[in-house]
This record gives C-alpha cells, sequence and structure tokens, in this order.
C-alpha cells in the first residue's frame, strides 16, 4: 500500500488522537470521519434512469414549493 507523509499542527492531532479507537491507525480515524464527497453526477444518472413514483413527484413538488415560503424560525 502506498503512504504519503503529512504535517499536522499540535492541535489537529490532538484532535485526531483523541477520536481514534483502540488498535486504529491515523488513516482509519481520517477515513471514518472524512466522508468521501458526494458524488452528483453519479446521482443524477441514477435517477435519469430511475422512474419516480407519482407520490415522490409530489413530495419533490412539495419540497420545492416550502422552499420558496418564508421561515417560521425565530431567532
Amino acid at each position: 500500500m502506498a503512504t504519503k507523509t503529512i504535517s499536522i499542527d499540535l492541535e489537529a492531532y490532538e484532535r485526531l488522537r483523541a477520536v481514534r479507537h483502540e488498535n486504529e491507525s491515523f488513516s482509519q480515524v481520517i477515513k471514518r470521519i472524512v466522508k468521501p464527497p458526494f458524488d452528483v453526477e453519479g446521482f443524477r444518472r441514477h435517477v435519469e434512469r430511475t422512474s419516480l413514483s407519482d407520490q415522490a413527484i409530489e413530495a419533490i413538488e412539495q419540497h420545492i414549493e416550502q422552499r420558496h415560503e418564508p421561515s417560521n424560525r425565530t431567532y
């Protein structure tokens, strides 16, 4: 397996060490915590190949409509 040496500051090292499980390498910690980026193009291709039910289409449309409504949040 190929490896790459990196430099991190002490705070980053301590954070990694704090979340590391017993017998877990730092590489394993990073892979567990830092998820791979979402494949937007792959998702788009999947959606194009998939037929959506009327119920799914309606739910998506309702969600889009709600995004244009003012928020009920209080700050």
